[in-house]
């Protein structure tokens, strides 16, 4: 027997240790697991304790940030805030030296006059042309029509004329051919017949002559059409000779005058805005709070025209709490609920929020699952600060 045991305590001693190094493991995972549970037990208990809510960690953040920038030259000669320092609409920010901006624009303004007076100078009139062609124009279309429609009063007289001659040609047809069964009869003479036969001859000519009279009408007018639209085309030839040379003339000087005036709006507009009154900087916003104040008195703004950023304001109406919700706990967060904001600064004060925004991603932050939500807080008393750490306390119902 001890041969035996001698011969397998190398496995026994194996097997033994392994038997302990499981055990071990055992009891500490035991262990994780009870203080695992006892921490959500805490947790648990804790959120009973705020009148069964959950609480979590918030910041107080802003939705509404505006960059005060100068894209012109200037010179910085007072600053009257200071970092966090509380605005009001139209409080002045920062002074200005605008003396190089506003004499660029007064350069440009009268190299613009002098551009347009240029202009006037070269351009040659053509309202008197323009009316003979209208004219022109009009007498065509007039014409045209009382050819087309044989409105003419020349053309009338002599339609009347051929109607009546039609008519009469008419009536000496039917004599002819009376008179024919006449004679064939022999009721009548052959002079007779003959006769109205020249009668019809005599009606034939004149309608002949009527409509030979209708032809020379018409071909006259149409002659008067043609040097109607010869000199159209003269007119409007001449027309375009003087534009052509009043466009020549005018693309040299138009040249100078859209650079001056492009430069000249440039100029302007880099002024015209919200949060500039002459040469001050003023706030644009009703609440704000100034920050990354980023020049000095003597800063140079807008070196070669770029854009050099000033300070930043935040609107202090656009406050609003970010807070850092659990996986698990999401659940429990429901859009437009009522929620409890106590400041880390100052305990005491409890404000009211209104759940505004829930993100619809989750990240991972120390470990675990988040979700970012936003909280519209009601303080008009503005204790919530940008920046500042905030407690929030959600109802589980």
């Amino acid at each position: 027997m001890k041969e035996m045991f001698l011969k397998y305590k190398k496995k026994i001693l194996i097997g033994t240790g392994l038997l302990i190094v499981l055990i071990i493991i055992g009891i500490i995972s035991y262990s994780v697991i009870q203080a695992g549970q006892a921490k959500n037990l805490d947790t648990v208990l804790s959120t009973s304790e705020q009148d069964n809510s959950l609480n979590f960690w918030g910041e107080v953040k802003y939705d509404k940030l505006y960059d005060i920038s100068i894209d012109f030259p200037s010179i910085v000669t007072d600053i009257k805030v200071k970092e966090g320092d509380h605005v009001s609409l139209g409080q002045v920010l920062v002074t200005l030296d605008m003396s190089e901006h506003l004499g660029t624009m007064d350069k440009l303004q009268q190299q613009l006059g002098a551009g347009q007076a240029g202009l006037q100078n070269i351009i040659k009139d053509t309202v008197a042309l323009k009316a003979d062609i209208v004219q022109i124009q009009k007498d065509i279309f007039t014409k045209a029509e009382e050819l087309n429609s044989e409105t003419n009063a020349d053309l009338k007289i002599l339609q009347t004329s051929l109607y009546l001659a039609k008519k009469e040609v008419e009536n000496a047809k039917r004599d002819v051919t009376n008179n024919q069964a006449l004679y064939d009869a022999g009721a009548v003479s052959e002079n007779t017949l003959d006769q109205y036969i020249d009668i019809l001859a005599q009606r034939e000519k004149a309608l002949t002559d009527v409509e030979n009279n209708i032809e020379k009408t018409k071909r006259a007018l149409e002659r008067e059409l043609d040097q109607l639209s010869i000199l159209l085309k003269s007119q409007n030839a001449q027309l375009d000779e003087i534009e052509s040379s009043n466009s020549a003339n005018m693309t040299k000087q138009n040249s100078s005058v859209a650079v001056s005036q492009i430069d000249l709006d440039i100029m302007k507009n880099k002024s015209v805005k919200d949060y500039l009154n002459t040469n001050q900087i003023i706030s644009c916003i009703q609440n704000g709070i100034a920050q990354n104040i980023g020049v000095i008195n003597g800063t140079r703004l807008g070196v070669q025209n770029a854009p050099t950023r000033v300070l930043q304001l935040i609107d202090a109406d656009s406050i609003v709490v970010s807070t850092e919700v659990d996986e698990e706990f999401i659940k429990h967060v429901i859009l437009g609920e009522t929620v409890t904001i106590v400041p880390v600064s100052d305990n005491s004060i409890s404000i009211p929020g209104t759940v505004t925004h829930i993100s619809n991603l989750a990240v991972e932050k120390d470990g675990k699952r988040i979700i970012k939500v936003q909280v519209k807080p009601q303080d008009p008393n503005k204790a919530l600060k940008p920046g500042y750490s905030v407690d929030v306390y959600l109802p589980v119902k």
